[in-house]
């Protein structure tokens, strides 16, 4: 008799022990405070990228786009950059820990011939070069590039989207978007602010990038 008790005290606790475990794996949904805040365009805990059904591959072609638009009339930005300063991801995220700025991040590729006309133009244009210098931090990214980057203890690597290669950091700054030029607009807390897509003359850059400054 005394056996047969230690038996089912022995059952009964058993039973509250897997009783107890059984929410160990409880996912507890966001309070409704938390859904459409402001968060981090890339959190420091993402480890995927987009999935491949989500990579979209745009091309621009045809005319130059910049001839369609109506020209924007902007003043003339005095300074006394004569270049613009173009920086690795790294660098500029390190550089804006220490003095706040925009970031500025031209999404090219090497076969990209209205990337390398705005290089040869926009680029060139004094104005830019000042507006630029004065408000961003601006940074070449190459999401084709083999080379890794590592941004908040993350290191984000090339990875196949289909028959593409893209570095997932440049998937998810673009969501997914792949089209070229881009430029993506960061805040001064590194926050992504938006997207501007397709070749742009001096005047259009500036006046897009000034909406993003307001």
């Amino acid at each position: 008799m005394k056996i047969n008790l230690i038996k089912i005290t022995a059952f009964f606790g058993i039973m509250i022990l897997l009783m107890g475990c059984g929410n160990a794996n409880k996912i507890n949904k966001p309070d409704k405070e938390q859904i459409g805040q402001e968060v981090d365009p890339i959190p420091a805990d993402t480890e995927e990228p987009p999935q491949e059904s989500s990579v979209t591959i745009e091309t621009f072609s045809g005319s130059d786009p910049g001839e369609l638009i109506e020209e924007p009339v902007v003043d003339k930005i005095e300074g006394t950059a004569t270049a613009i300063e173009w920086l690795d991801f790294e660098t500029a995220i390190d550089r804006n820990q220490v003095e706040k700025k925009f970031i500025f991040i031209d999404m090219y590729t090497d076969w990209c011939g209205y990337c390398k006309k705005m290089d040869a133009t926009t680029f060139k244009d004094p104005s830019v070069i000042n507006f630029i210098d004065q408000n961003f931090y601006a940074v070449k990214m190459n999401p084709e590039a083999k080379t890794a980057i590592a941004y908040k203890e993350v290191l984000y690597e090339q990875k196949a989207y289909g028959a593409k290669f893209y570095n997932e950091l440049a998937v998810n700054l673009l969501s997914g978007k792949m089209a070229f030029p881009s430029f993506v607009i960061l805040n001064k807390k590194e926050v992504k602010r938006g997207v501007i897509a397709g070749y742009q003359t001096a005047n259009q850059l500036i006046v897009g990038l000034k909406t993003y400054l307001e």
